[in-house]
């Protein structure tokens, strides 16, 4: 069946006559995305919201009130993921969500033109295909994808739809000759009794199920935004098209003001601020760690001379780190002394580094004690403890214990 949304992608509206409403438990899945669903899957007879299919995310919108989640292919039909059920023989308004729609067009006809570009200009064939939901990319099937091929690629996709060509539908049944000049990247399988085929110009023909643009002046503008390595002996090819081009800039324009608010300074100047920034900071953490060693040093003598010795040590310092912490347990090691040493972390200030260590004795009748008030992870290992504190509240319960722990001895 060929749906209403492939007849005339730009529906926005369409009545049709409920004629299944069925209970359903299958999962939602959005953007690769899957979360639990109970509800109903209703059945129409035509849709102009369209089911997953050809790498193109569904549809949402509403029937009549009532909301549509989720839109899947089965068969011939398309199921309806609602909350509510819908009684059967109820004639629906279908309204789409045209936002997500004319981005997914965007999106996937944008993905057309430009695997026909990569593939006749460039020998470089797309495998398959993802559409994000805030970037996309298609799959090459080769590790070498210079810079200028992307450059020549994005310039010559532009000029095309600068050109304002034509997207045009046309339907096929199984055998047409005219199947034999369509390419087809990811058709669904039991989608072969009317075959679409998805024609620009005189750029591409390519057998698809998703929806598309009339006219490639439609799409804006196309931006390709860099390559990551894919599967083995593959290449993602990132993209963007129209309206996500505009919003990408305008997020890109927000941070580089907040940036220039910062850094005081003009926006061409940005990266020698920050080169310069970021060698001050690595001469400044240099210095730090000096100190934090002349700091450790002074902490080891202070605790070793200290008269009368001291049966166990707690440090909690907010400007200690994890490595001035295990200096210093390093240098009381042999001393015979219980060490409870604790450290923030700096973004998150009520979790962090925990050490215990010290005496079998006294580590087995405290240890657990506090790795339960400070919610630590990790585990004992030759009578040391060194693990993550989900919870640094507890640190004055810690103190008490082990002080009510030690004057009882």
């Amino acid at each position: 069946m060929v749906f209403k949304c492939q007849e005339d992608s730009f529906l926005r509206k369409f009545t049709s006559k409920v004629i299944k409403c069925e209970p359903t438990n299958e999962p939602l899945v959005e953007y690769g995305k899957t979360s639990q669903f109970e509800g109903y899957q209703v059945t129409l007879e035509n849709t102009i919201l369209f089911p997953a299919g050809g790498g193109q995310p569904h549809d949402i919108g509403r029937l009549n009130n009532t909301e549509v989640v989720q839109v899947l292919r089965k068969g011939d039909e398309a199921l309806h993921f609602t909350k509510e059920p819908i009684e059967v023989g109820t004639v629906v308004e279908q309204e789409i969500n045209w936002d997500r729609r004319f981005d997914h067009m965007q999106q996937h006809s944008g993905q057309h033109l430009l695997s026909a570009i990569l593939e006749k200009e460039h020998n470089l064939p797309t495998t398959s295909w993802w559409l994000g939901l805030e970037e996309s990319y298609v799959e090459l099937d080769s590790t070498k994808v210079s810079e200028e091929v992307i450059k020549a690629t994005e310039n010559r996709c532009n000029q095309l739809i600068q050109e304002a060509i034509p997207v045009n539908v046309k339907f096929c049944k199984a055998n047409d000759p005219d199947l034999n000049e369509a390419h087809t990247r990811g058709l669904p399988k039991d989608c072969m009794e009317t075959i679409r085929i998805i024609c620009i110009g005189n750029v591409d023909e390519n057998m698809c199920c998703g929806t598309h643009v009339t006219n490639l002046s439609q799409l804006q503008t196309i931006k390709l935004t860099g390559i990551e390595p894919g599967k083995k002996g593959k290449t993602n090819l990132k993209f963007l098209v129209g309206n996500r081009v505009l919003r990408t800039f305008q997020l890109m324009l927000d941070r580089e003001k907040a940036l220039t608010g910062l850094l005081k300074n003009e926006p061409t100047r940005h990266e020698d601020l920050v080169q310069k920034l970021q060698k001050n900071l690595k001469i400044a953490n240099k210095n730090l760690q000096t100190v934090l060693q002349e700091l450790a040093q002074f902490e080891i003598e202070r605790i070793k001379s200290s008269i009368p010795k001291p049966k166990y040590v707690i440090m909690f310092k907010k400007e200690a780190t994890p490595e001035f912490n295990r200096a210093v347990i390093k240098g009381l090691e042999g001393e015979g002394l219980f060490l409870f040493f604790a450290s923030e972390e700096p973004d998150k200030p009520k979790e962090g580094q925990i050490i215990i260590q010290g005496p079998e004795e006294h580590c087995n009748a405290l240890g657990t004690k506090i790795t339960e008030l400070l919610k630590g992870k990790g585990a004992f290992k030759n009578g040391k403890f060194q693990g993550k504190a989900g919870d640094l509240s507890g640190m004055n319960k810690c103190k008490k214990l082990i002080e009510d722990y030690f004057n009882s001895q």
